[in-house]
Order: C-alpha cells, then structure tokens, then sequence
C-alpha cells in the first residue's frame, strides 16, 4: 500500500469501528442462524424423502399386493369351473382355446396359457408379436409347484406383464392355467396418485434399459441396474433427487424394475419464502436480530423435528398421531399440510386393503373374503349349527345380452340389496363372482333355513325395474346343512365351500329351484370327475365294446335285428353303466366321440355276422345332442359305404325325450336318415310328454314299448292294458310295435295275445358279445326253421 492510504485508517473512529465490529458480528450471526435454518431445512427436506420414499414403497407393496392378489383369484375362480377342469383334464385344444378368450372377455387377460400337468404348453392366446420363453415359463410352474401358485411380473418382447399362474384340479393335478394383463401404465398412475412421486416401469431392452414412460435414464442408474439386486437407492453427490429401484420380476427372469423418485426442489417449494423471510429480518435490525435468531433456531427446528418423527411414523404405518399445529405461519400450513398428507395415504391404503376384500360393484364380500369370514365364523365354539346357501341367478347373461351390461350391473346390486334385506346382522351375504353369491344362517337348524332360503327365492324373483325396464330373474339355490359331529367338529370353510357348489349343480340339473347337500355327493362328485377325465382315453384304450340283445318275431319266433347295447369296463373302477356315463359325456361334449365309435364297431360286426351267413340288422341309439348333430347323416352314410352294409338293415332308435329336445331339428335329421333307407323307433315309449300331433309328425316306423311296463307282465294287469293300448295305437298309425324287458313266459303270453309284433328281453336272451351272439343264432337256426314250418 501507499502512504497516504494509512493516514486515512489510523483515522478511523473507535466508535465506528466498535459499531462496524458489533454490526459484523451481529450481521455475522445472523448469517450464521440463518445457514443454520438452511442446513436444518436441508436436513429435515432429505430425511422427508427417504420417508416419501419408503412411504411410496410401503404403498406400492399392499397396492401391488392387492392386484395380484385380485388377479389371482379370478384366475382361481377361472380354474375351479367344473367345464374349464373338464376341458383340460380332456386336453381339448379347441375348448382351451375357447376359455383363454373367454378369459380375455371377462377378466380383460389378453396373455393367456394352459398347460398340462407337467407343465408341457397345451393352449396359449397372446397379442401380436409376443413370445412366450419356455424356459421362463418352466420356471414359473416349478415356483407354483412349489407355493402352490405363482403371481408377478414378467417381461414378454419388450412389455411387462402381470401375471397369476394357478393349478387345475379335477381331483388331482391336471394341468395350470396362466393369466396376464399389461403392466404398467396404470399402476404408475395409481402409485403416483396415491403418493405424489414419480415411479416408472424400467426393464432390460437388449443391453440396456429403457422405461416404459420414455424417461430418458442416467449411465450410473442403468450401470446400478445391472447388478441385478432386488432394492437399489439411487442418487450421488451430483444427483439432489433421491431415487429407490424395486425388482419386480424374479431372479431367473428378464429384469423388470419399479424406480420411484422424489422431487428435492418440490419439497423444498415451502421453505424458500420462509427462508427469505428469516434473511429479510435478519438485515433488517441489528438488535433485534439476535433475538430474532434465537426465536427462528427455536420456531425452526421444533417444527421440522415434529415432522421429522411424524415422517418416520409414516414409515412404520402408524397413521394414528397428527403432527401439533401451532400459530398460523408457514410452520402450521406445512403442519397441516403434512397431516392432510398423512390422512390421505392412511385412507388410501384403507380404500385399496376394502376394495382386496370386497366387490367393487356391490360392495359385498368377494370369494377369498367369504372364505376367511366362513373360517372366523367356524371357528366359534359358540357356533354348534348351520346352512349355507350358493345362490346362482339362471340364464343372467341373457340380461346382458338382451339389456346391457348396464342393466346388468344395476340388476345385480338389486340382488345384493334384496340379499341384505333378507338376512340378519350376523350372517353371511358375500359375491363370489358373476352371477354367484353365498348367504350363510347361522346357528339354525336345516328345516328353519330351508323356509328362510324359499323366502329368499321369492324375494330374488319378485319383479324389480332397472332404470325402467320390467325384470325378473329366476334363481337356483343350492343349501348344504352343517353341524357338529360326536367329536364337536365343523366341517372346514373350502370343503362347505364345495358341497355347496355341488348343491347348487344338482338345482340347475333337476330344475327344482333348490338342491340339497347330502352325505355321500362328495364322493359321487370326485367320481363323476375320475369318470369325465378319462372318458376321452377310454375310448382310445379300448375300454368301451359292444354287446348285442335279439329282438324276435313274435308271430315266427325268428330273430328280427340285434340292439348294440354300449359297456364300459375300467380298469379300476370296474363296470360304469350307461345310465352314469351317457350323461357325464353329454356334459363333457363326448357324445359325439362316442356314437361314431359305436357306429364304427356296430357296422364292423354287422358286416362280420353277414359274412357269417345272418341276415339280421342292428338298432342303435341316439342322443338329443346326437339329433343335433348336423354331420350325423354324413357320419352314418360314410361308415355304411365304409362296410358294405344296406341302409335297410339299421334302425335308428331315439327316446320321446330326445325327440322333444327340439322336435323341428330332430324330425329333419330322422327324416333325412329314412330318405337314405334306414329305419326309425320310438324307444321308451310311454314314460315321456310326447302328444299324438308330435308323435304324427315323427318319420317311425316302429314304437318300442318302455320295458317298464312289460317286465312285470301278466294278464288281467294294468300293465296289460296300457301294452294294449300302445300296440293298438302303433297299429293304426301303421308302426311295428317292439316290447322290450320281457323276461317271463306269462309276459310273452299276454304280448302273443295282444298280437304285439317283436319282443326282446331276457326270456330270450341276455346282451351278448359278438362271438357268443353268433353261436347263439348258430343253436336257434333249427328252431326257427321249424316254426317257419309250422
């Protein structure tokens, strides 16, 4: 320095430097308090969104959770249909296919997959240009083999996809059915909705990673994703916007992460004006200022403190304690704001845990729901009795193919109304799904429910109007009964569940409104199962054949035609009737699989027989799903011309009911089967509701007297009469007449007398195979030889 400068300092007053030095110092700690303020702010700011963060990643748990949760059981729901477990105990690649889009339709489940029971791929459904890996595939069915189902996330060409994968049982294992749904876009939203960050969907993309959302990603943070861990904090020095990456999909599969971020420059948004204002005031007295900054550390950190412990309760879950508002400043909006934060994601995860446990049209209980209220309730001591009740509404799709779904929805929550009207507080009323609701009375015996539950059906099907529209629905209701056995124990809730559904199945089949639970269906139920599920092998493994009962001339006592009648002998069940599997096979859409077999094995043996020198014909039965059938005609002639066999030599025979199932259909497959020279009978005639104008229109040629009225056959009997009028009838309208079951001499006497025209029964033979039919005819030629004589 010069030296005229240090004159002019040396000249400087004490005063002014002892007020410029308490000014410095004043100013000094003032600034001081100040980046005091702002390192606490800073502070509290970064321990505020670590608590976001962890609060998101609490909320995105239960909210993932939920999902899956629901997507799993309607793909459960999907595998308990007794017509899905039939279709894929058959492995019928059409039927699979079939309930994948029906799956898409209902559940909105666009990736679809069946698999057998060793997890071998038997039907999948998917959008354009998606690929299903099979060893990712493999993968998941060894976690469901393990966990007893398998729910998440999966990468598929560059999409993720949630999906549930779930066993089949019918009893056994049979196979598993995979569902999914995009993933993404929408539980983004939700999360960030819920919570105010901003989540993304990230996954591999070649040797990189690029999100869903089309947020460009930092080298570091796809460098971090590499590691492949499942949790990841990500943010630096350089980064002021802490991030958390969640994996979503499994180890062995193509990486797919949640990254959730936190806006430090949002968070900070409330505390800026606060911070020009503790400046401001700072600057703006000297004396007042030390005061002031006491006042500011004190009115600052207590604040951001009580927001601090409230942010880690937030991260516990506790939502119970407010954080204390005081004043009216910046403090307590941020204090209210904070507490309105709080509120919101405790009624959030509120909302998100009802709507897991309850439909979200009627605000019922949803199946898994009813299932954990049906166990609590079981396990009651208190509890000694009950009936529970499946209520199924009949043919509801028709309302929704006739009025929308609109109406539909609207005519379901009516139910759910009028279900809650009818029940007392304690009992049971739950949804569980489409058309289905469980109503279970509690502590009431099985004759005191059973009035209740037909008080119920009539109120289900009293009229309503929906949005003007006149309605009413018919119900089927099935009940199962429950109460302690010797030992004091109640039935579980899953097996209650079943005998209910198995009540209900029994009301749809008999149309009686209402079917009852009884002991023993449990059983018939697993092995109508075991029966359905190896109907299709059993043809294939030869299990099925043929036996032949003659049907005689009763004026020249010769043989007339052979009825193929159809046996099943299994190798561990032994012999099923025809009354147990015919109808099982109808229900599974076999029928048709085994009249062809029957056709094919009929008309070998009717060509073997006439190569053996018999000129006898065949009847053979068909079914109303047979008469349905517009390929029969073709089917037929097909295997005739296949054996060299005549028309004329095969008789058709079908039951009124068969008929009656839809008479226009049936009169023009009949009609066309004459037109080719085969023969018509009416079997069972007697027993069914067909009137003379139907029986008119019907292109027979001969009646088929039901045999119970010719099994028990003597003279003088109302049986007697009744033979006689159905013979009488069948002559004048130019029909043969057929008796079938006769089994007595007294019995063939009466039918000779009434001048009936052919018999068949055990008084002329037993059903026989084909060798002994042969030698059979072989013994009788000389007896029919002489009575040709006489």
């Amino acid at each position: 320095m010069d030296e005229a400068a240090a004159p002019a300092r040396r000249g400087l007053r004490f005063g002014t430097k002892l007020v410029l030095l308490l000014a410095a110092l004043v100013v000094g700690l003032q600034v001081a308090g100040w980046l005091t303020v702002r390192v606490a702010v800073e502070r509290s700011i970064s321990q505020q969104l670590e608590a976001q963060l962890r609060v998101g990643e609490k909320v995105w748990a239960r909210l993932h959770e939920a999902k899956l949760r629901q997507l799993l059981e309607r793909v459960s729901v999907l595998a308990e249909d007794f017509g899905f477990k039939e279709a894929i105990a058959l492995q019928d690649g059409p039927t699979l296919e079939s309930v994948l889009e029906s799956a898409e339709r209902r559940i909105g489940a666009p990736y679809g997959a069946i698999l057998a029971a060793d997890g071998t791929l038997l039907a999948q459904r998917l959008p354009a240009g998606v690929a299903l890996p099979a060893s990712a595939l493999q993968g998941l069915v060894a976690e469901a083999r393990q966990d007893g189902f398998s729910a998440g996330i999966v990468a598929l060409s560059g999409e993720a996809v949630s999906y549930a994968l779930v066993p089949v049982y019918a009893p056994d294992l049979v196979g598993w059915l995979a569902l999914g749904r995009s993933f993404g876009t929408e539980e983004v939203d939700e999360l960030a909705d819920i919570t105010g960050l901003s989540p993304r969907v990230v996954l591999r993309d070649g040797s990189g990673w690029r999100t869903m959302q089309g947020v460009a990603m930092s080298g570091a943070d796809q460098a971090a994703l590499d590691t492949g861990a499942a949790r990841l904090a990500l943010g630096g020095e350089d980064d002021d916007n802490p991030r958390l990456a969640l994996r979503l999909s499994a180890e062995h599969l193509t990486p797919v992460y949640l990254l959730i971020g936190a806006d430090r420059q949002l968070a900070m948004a409330p505390y800026a004006g606060l911070q020009a204002q503790v400046l401001a005031l700072s600057l703006a007295a000297a004396v007042l200022a030390m005061l002031a900054a006491g006042l500011v550390s004190r009115r600052v950190s207590g604040p951001l403190g009580a927001l601090a412990r409230a942010a880690s309760r937030i991260r516990r879950g506790e939502y119970g304690t407010a954080v204390p508002v005081e004043g009216n400043d910046e403090f307590a909006t941020l204090a209210e704001a904070f507490n309105a934060m709080q509120q919101g994601i405790a009624e959030r995860e509120q909302r998100i845990v009802h709507q897991a446990g309850h439909d979200a049209l009627t605000g019922l209980p949803n199946r898994e729901r009813a299932l954990a209220l049906l166990t609590a309730r079981l396990a009651d001591t208190r509890l000694m009795q009950g009936t529970l009740a499946m209520v199924d509404l009949r043919h509801f799709h028709e309302v929704n193919d006739l009025l929308g779904h609109g109406h539909g929805d609207l005519a379901l929550v009516e139910v759910a109304n009028r279900l809650r009207a009818a029940v007392r507080g304690e009992d049971l009323v739950a949804r569980l799904g489409g058309d289905e609701f469980l109503v279970g009375f509690w502590a009431m015996d099985a004759s005191a429910a059973q009035a209740r539950f037909e008080a119920l059906a009539r109120a289900l099907t009293a009229p309503m109007e929906v949005q003007g529209a006149p309605l009413q629905l018919e119900v089927d209701l099935g009940l199962v009964a429950f109460a302690r056995d010797a030992d004091g124990a109640l039935p579980d809730a899953r097996t209650l569940l079943r005998r209910v559904e198995i009540a209900n199945q029994l009301a749809k089949r008999e149309g009686r409104g209402i079917g009852l639970y009884r002991e023993g269906m449990d059983e018939q139920h697993l092995r109508q199962l075991a029966i359905v599920g190896e109907l299709r092998a059993a043809i294939e493994d030869g299990q099925f054949s043929l036996v032949y009962q003659p049907k005689v001339d009763l004026v020249t006592r010769g043989v007339r035609h052979v009825e193929a009648l159809l046996r099943w002998t299994h190798p561990s069940l032994g012999r099923i009737g025809p009354d147990e599997f015919i109808p099982l096979a109808e229900r599974a859409g076999l029928v048709g699989v085994l009249t062809r077999w029957v056709l094919e094995r009929a008309f070998t043996d009717l060509a073997a027989w006439r190569a053996a020198g018999f000129s006898h014909g065949v009847a053979i039965n068909l079914s109303a799903i047979d008469l349905a059938d517009p390929e029969l005609g073709a089917a037929v002639m097909d295997r005739l011309r296949a054996h060299g066999v005549p028309p004329t030599q095969v008789i058709i025979e079908v039951t009124e009911s068969a008929v009656l199932a839809d008479l226009d259909r049936a009169v023009a497959t009949l009609k066309a089967l004459r037109a080719e020279g085969l023969q018509v009978s009416v079997d069972d005639f007697g027993t069914g509701q067909s009137s003379l104008g139907q029986l008119k229109r019907l292109p027979a040629d001969e009646l088929k007297i039901d045999k119970s009225f010719v099994l028990q056959l003597v003279p003088g009997s109302d049986d007697e009469r009744i033979v006689q009028s159905i013979v009488q009838l069948g002559h004048a309208l130019g029909l043969k007449v057929v008796a079938e079951g006769l089994e007595t001499e007294a019995g063939l006497e009466v039918l000779s007398r009434l001048r009936c025209d052919v018999a068949q029964g055990y008084h002329f033979s037993r059903p026989l195979p084909l060798d002994a039919l042969l030698d059979w005819l072989r013994a009788r030629a000389p007896e029919q030889t002489e009575n040709h004589a006489a």
